[in-house]
Formats: structure tokens, sequence, C-alpha cells
């Protein structure tokens, strides 16, 4: 039960940070289309990101954002010794990244050729 609150403490205050920070500023919204999630989905899964809703790309970024860094922060602090949480930590982190963007370039994908299955 302690750690789904850590989750939920750390998904909401991360997500906070985004939403001040990037969903609330125009012009801060406007320069995520030459983030590095963008470039990754576009060269990677060939996403056309001028098809995008970049009001609706901003909240997948910041709601996966926010969970991969929950769910990190969540798994290492079941480790007690620093050197492995940081490196666990790590490998976590880049795995659920991979995970994470995968799933939302297939997503978009699909959304592209016009699968309404998704």
């Amino acid at each position: 039960m302690e750690q789904i609150k850590i989750f939920i403490i750390t998904f909401l205050l991360v997500y906070s940070i985004y939403l001040f920070a990037l969903i609330l500023r125009k012009k801060k919204s406007d320069k995520l289309e030459y983030s590095m999630e963008l470039k990754y989905l576009k060269l990677r899964y060939k996403v056309d990101i001028k098809k995008i809703n970049m009001k609706y790309m901003v909240q997948i970024i910041s709601i996966s954002n926010a969970f991969i860094i929950a769910s990190t922060f969540t798994l290492i602090s079941f480790i007690d010794q620093l050197i492995i949480k940081m490196l666990f930590g790590f490998i976590i982190l880049i795995i659920l990244e991979i995970a994470v963007y995968h799933i939302i370039g297939k997503y978009y994908q699909h959304q592209e050729r016009g699968d309404k299955n998704v």
C-alpha cells in the first residue's frame, strides 16, 4: 500500500510540473515540436508531426513521462544500496521509455493509416 501511495504522489507531482511548465504555457508547448520525444517518433515510426493535434500530443507526452518517472522511482524504492539503485533505475528508465514510446508510435502509425481498431 505504501508503494502505491509513492507512485501516485510521484505521478501527480511530475504531471503537475509538466502541466505548469508545458501545457499551460503556449510558448513552451509550441517548442515541443522540436523535442526529443517527437524526433524519436518521427524517425523511428515515421509519424507525420504536421498531422498530429499538438495539444493532445503534449498531454500524451506529459502523462507518459510522468508514468515512466513515477514507475522508475517506485521500483527503485525497493532497493537499499545506492549504486545498485542507480544502476537498476537507469535500466528500468530506458526500458520503460522504449516500451511506452513504442506504444505511442504504433498508435499514431495506426491513426495515420486510418485504422480505428487501435
